[in-house]
């Protein structure tokens, strides 16, 4: 179990890598692109498409790795008013929530990026990217997400501590 484990973590972590080339790329992208309409009067005909793709990047390829670190959004004020038994089962039953409808999406976003290679699909912008490739690498950002929250319901149910950030989010788990 604990192998399995690490190897949520490590994919968790080279999506977090995968994130913040993404970010550094948009970052790029807007730099060259307001650069070259301001004093070239030239806009880039793919900046906004790839813009589009790497802010789906930043957001759900990195995704897991925050859930391991304690990143999310969660009611730590909650969770810290509990006794640890409470705050581990409340946890726990907000992970299962959030497999069932991550699981949910994971699912048709799989399905729509199978589909889109089928049918050969292609972006409307002029640089007419075939979509399985971005769907792809956004779907991969969910699994990803999804791997996170049953990694996260299986550490709880161990009685390990979910979290590796400062632990404010934890509930005082033991």
């Amino acid at each position: 179990m604990t192998a399995l484990l690490r190897g949520v973590d490590a994919l968790c972590t080279l999506g977090a890598w995968v994130a913040a080339v993404s970010a550094a790329l948009l970052a790029l992208i807007l730099i060259v692109e307001v650069l070259a309409t301001s004093f070239f009067n030239w806009s880039q005909p793919w900046a906004v498409e790839y813009a589009i793709y790497l802010q789906c990047f930043v957001l759900f390829c990195g995704a897991g790795w925050a859930l391991r670190q304690g990143g999310h959004i969660r009611v730590a004020v909650l969770l810290q008013a509990l006794p640890p038994a409470a705050a581990r089962l409340l946890d726990m039953a907000g992970c299962v929530f959030a497999i069932g409808v991550i699981g949910f999406a994971t699912t048709t976003l799989w399905q729509q990026t199978l589909r889109s290679f089928d049918f050969a699909s292609t972006s409307y912008y002029p640089m007419a990217t075939p979509t399985w490739i971005p769907q792809l690498l956004l779907t991969l950002g969910v699994t990803l997400l999804l791997l996170g929250f049953v990694a996260r319901l299986l550490r709880l149910l161990r009685r390990e501590v979910p979290d590796l950030g400062d632990g404010m989010a934890s509930g005082g788990v033991e």
